[in-house]
This record gives structure tokens, C-alpha cells and sequence, in this order.
């Protein structure tokens, strides 16, 4: 359409052109003694006309060969980009079909224009790295330095996930810290965190950690609690020889998860070699009030302290309801066995073994035949326990 209108514009005015030719008859003289030059006035006006296009097409000339260097330039410029995009492209692809060395030189060839440098160094040193070539990885990831700050920040990434892989945990959280300063919500960075954490024990710093990655739905429910456990459960072991900082400590667990069977069996347990067997039972009894746990059982009968009584009372109450369960029956037999009641020990030891003999179990009974003076008993069940050891 616009053409159309071009078209007619252009044809009218030449006709307007051509009429005004037609009936023209002015003339132009020009004289410069001892000369005199007439001409008519259409005549002068297609000699300027011509003289300006004549002097257009010159200096476009002239310019388009000025240009030429400089095209040259830009044309090889792009022709570089062009090939270090597709170098780049070729290397990603190759990375993540696992042709490492493919992917290393691919990657390298990207290095060539700035435009692709900074991530073409990123694949090329994570190339390296998992072909074993550190000090390559090194030079390539120096070579990352300096461009756009998402490509500092994906360098970076990069380095602590690296670290991480290689079990320089101590250095992988100096970086990563820097980094959570920026983007403290990136999961990415939460995760390489929580993993780092763990392996260098830092109990406190995997509590925050698994708790931002659960807020954010970076770890499932089932994961968070996992992470929260071991936490919890590293944070105890390293407090075992303090009774003081111990209980502290567990006042400071959450309640759902001081009821968590694992965690209250390792709170329990260490109570027990402090000596602390009123607040393992009482861990143990809370524990079990929520959740039945043979674990916690078996624990069970390893308190008592000086008075063993009111423990059996609670645990032959729990007996009414899990009757056939032999952890619970040999627990009992052990307490029986500290408060000096001989025969009942014995009626639940050997119900205990009745439903599942254990190695635990033998060497219980045995040591009851030892103190109501049964040598051979003693010794046929010390024999069993053993086979059932081995």
C-alpha cells in the first residue's frame, strides 16, 4: 500500500516537472569577459540536479571506501561471537552428556570474546574438575573473575560446589558465607551450606540452615526433621561429659523432638553413663507415653538407681497392654534383678527368651543363675549367648 502511494506521488510530480519544462521559457546568461554563456533555464536545472547527484555518489563512494576497514573489523568481531556461542553452546551440551574432555575444549574455545568468557571458564573449570585436573580448574576459574556480577556470583557457586565435592568443607562455607550474604534465600547456597555444616559438625549452624531450606522448600518435611535430628543428636554427644550442659541442652530441644524415639534414647543413654538414671527415666517415660520403642525399653531396664520399684510398677503397667513384647519383659527381669527379686527376674527373663531369644538375654539369665548359685546354668546360657553373638 505504501508503495502505491509512493508510486503515484512520484508520477505526479514528474508530470508537474515535465509540464513546467514544456512551457518554461526562462533562460539564464552567464558572463565572465571575454565570455558569454546562455542557457536555457530547464537546461540549468538539470545540470545542477546532475552535478549534486554526481558530487552524492563521490562522496558515498569515497565514504563506503573509508568503511571498508572498519567493516572488515566488525564483520570478524561477530564472525568470533558467532563461533564462540556456538563453542559454548557445544560445551554445555557436552557437559551434560558427560563428555568431560569435549566439553573442557569446547569451553575453552568459547574463551576467545567477552561476550562468552565468564561462562564459558565456569564450564571449563567444572570440566576439569571432573576429569581430576585441579589446577586447570584453578586457571579457569581465575579466568571467571571480573565480568558481570551474576557471573561473579555463579563463579563462586561454583567454587564452593566444588569444595564441597572435594571434602574442603572449611573453605566451602568461607565462600559460601560471603555468598549468603548476598542471595540468603538461593537454595542452592542452603543446601551446599547445610552439607558443609554437617560434615564439619556444626550442629547449631545445620538447626538455622535445615530450617531456612524447610521454610523455603528446599527439604521436605521428612528431610528437615532428619537434618534437625542428627543436629540434635551431634549437639548431645558433644555435651556427654557435662551433666550440667547435658540436661541444658535438652531443655532446649524442642518438645516434639525430645519425644522423637532416637533422639530420647541417645538423651537417655547418656544421662545413664553420668549417672543420671532419675532423668533417663524420665526421658525414657515421656518418650514412650507418645510412642512404643523397643530401644527405649531395652533402656528402660538399665535404670533404677537405689530403688528400683517404682520403675517396675510403671513397666508392669505398660505389660498389660504389650504383653508378648520381649524388650519390655527382659527390661523388667533387670530391674526385678537390681531391686533383688530373684524369682520374678527370673520368670521374665526366660519369658523374654521364650519369645526372642537375644544375646542380651542369655547374658541377663546367666547372671542371675551366677547369684542364685546355678554354675551350670550360668555357663549353658553364657554358651548360647555367645553362639548367638558370633
Amino acid at each position: 500500500m505504501r508503495f502505491a502511494i509512493w508510486s503515484v506521488v512520484l508520477a505526479a510530480v514528474a508530470v508537474g516537472i515535465a509540464l513546467f519544462a514544456r512551457h518554461s521559457t526562462g533562460y539564464v546568461v552567464i558572463v565572465s569577459a571575454p565570455y558569454r554563456i546562455e542557457l536555457s533555464l530547464n537546461l540549468l536545472v538539470l545540470i545542477v540536479l546532475a552535478g549534486y547527484l554526481g558530487f552524492y555518489a563521490i562522496t558515498r563512494l569515497v565514504s563506503s571506501l573509508l568503511a571498508i576497514p572498519a567493516r572488515v573489523a566488525a564483520y570478524r568481531e561477530e564472525r568470533s561471537r558467532s563461533r564462540s556461542r556456538q563453542s559454548l553452546n557445544d560445551a554445555l551440551l557436552a557437559f551434560f552428556q558427560g563428555r568431560y574432555a569435549s566439553a573442557e575444549r569446547s569451553a575453552a574455545n568459547a574463551l576467545a570474546t567477552d561476550e562468552t568468557k565468564g561462562v564459558a571458564a565456569i564450564i571449563a573449570a567444572r570440566s576439569a574438575h571432573e576429569l581430576g585436573r585441579f589446577s586447570e580448574r584453578e586457571q579457569f576459574l581465575d579466568q571467571a573473575r571480573g565480568h558481570a556480577p551474576e557471573v561473579d556470583q555463579a563463579r563462586l557457586t561454583t567454587l564452593a560446589d566444588l569444595l564441597v565435592s572435594q571434602g574442603r568443607f572449611d573453605e566451602a562455607l568461607a565462600v559460601l558465607k560471603d555468598l549468603s550474604a548476598r542471595d540468603a534465600r538461593n537454595l542452592r547456597l542452603l543446601r551446599l551450606r547445610l552439607q558443609a555444616e554437617q560434615a564439619t559438625r556444626r550442629w547449631d549452624d545445620v538447626l538455622s540452615t535445615a530450617g531456612a531450606l524447610g521454610k523455603l522448600g528446599g527439604l521436605s518435611p521428612a528431610d528437615a526433621a532428619t537434618a534437625r535430628r542428627a543436629a540434635h543428636l551431634g549437639n548431645l554427644s558433644q555435651k556427654a561429659q557435662d551433666p550440667a550442659m547435658l540436661a541444658a541442652y535438652w531443655k532446649q530441644i524442642p518438645s516434639e523432638m525430645r519425644l522423637d524415639p532416637t533422639v530420647a534414647a541417645t538423651a537417655a543413654r547418656l544421662h545413664l553413663a553420668l549417672g543420671g538414671d532419675s532423668e533417663a527415666r524420665d526421658i525414657i517415660e515421656d518418650a514412650l507415653e507418645r510412642e512404643w520403642s523397643a530401644n527405649l525399653v531395652a533402656l528402660y531396664g538399665e535404670c533404677g538407681g537405689t530403688n528400683a520399684m517404682p520403675l517396675i510398677e510403671r513397666a508392669e503397667k505398660w505389660l498389660r497392654i504389650h504383653a508378648r513384647d520381649p524388650a519390655l519383659l527382659l527390661a523388667l527381669g533387670k530391674l526385678c534383678m537390681r531391686q533383688g527379686l530373684w524369682g520374678k527376674a527370673q520368670s521374665y527373663i526366660e519369658a523374654s527368651l521364650a519369645l526372642e531369644p537375644t544375646h542380651d538375654g542369655h547374658m541377663t539369665l546367666a547372671a542371675l543363675m551366677e547369684k542364685l548359685g546355678k554354675p551350670q546354668e550360668a555357663v549353658r546360657h553364657f554358651r548360647r549367648s555367645a553362639e548367638l553373638a558370633g
